[in-house]
């Protein structure tokens, strides 16, 4: 299949958990099709999967939420941008407080805020930029790079 890069999508799904698994896969056929290494799909999968659950389960308050994926598909990366439509300010304040956090955990080995996934985020991607508004809408981007093919 020949792929001319960079190609962008955009994504929309109903705050539902239910729709995740199934962005997820897309993404990740995506991905391998694009000649990115099945592995490099799977940790990208990953990534996808947090964002999204992030998005649903802390910034979709109302019952016809949506959620928007954007990706945007570079030879020798992926882009990801998610934007919610608003949590609560103690999910905000959470989120706010877990991006200031440092990346080591606690004595017990838990992170903080662990509930979030930016951890697994921040673990498998080159850059983490969240963006909150005055409405408490979040729009995240993550920048994952392809990796050398010996370690890829």
């Amino acid at each position: 299949m020949d792929i001319s890069f960079p190609y962008h999508i955009k994504l929309c799904f109903p705050g539902n958990l239910e729709y995740i698994p199934a962005v997820r896969k897309y993404i990740s056929e995506l991905l391998q099709i694009s000649s990115f290494s099945p592995k490099f799909a799977y940790r990208s999968e990953i990534i996808v999967d947090e964002l999204c659950n992030n998005a649903v389960n802390f910034g979709c308050r109302a019952e016809d939420a949506r959620v928007e994926l954007e990706c945007t598909f570079f030879n020798d990366r992926i882009e990801f941008t998610i934007k919610d439509q608003g949590g609560l300010k103690e999910n905000v304040d959470k989120l706010r407080s877990s991006l200031d956090s440092p990346v080591s955990g606690s004595d017990s080995g838990m992170m903080p805020h662990q509930g979030m996934g930016l951890e697994i985020v921040r673990m498998l991607s080159e850059k983490l930029d969240v963006k909150i508004d005055k409405e408490n809408l979040t729009s995240v981007h993550v920048v994952r790079k392809r990796e050398n093919s010996a370690s890829e």
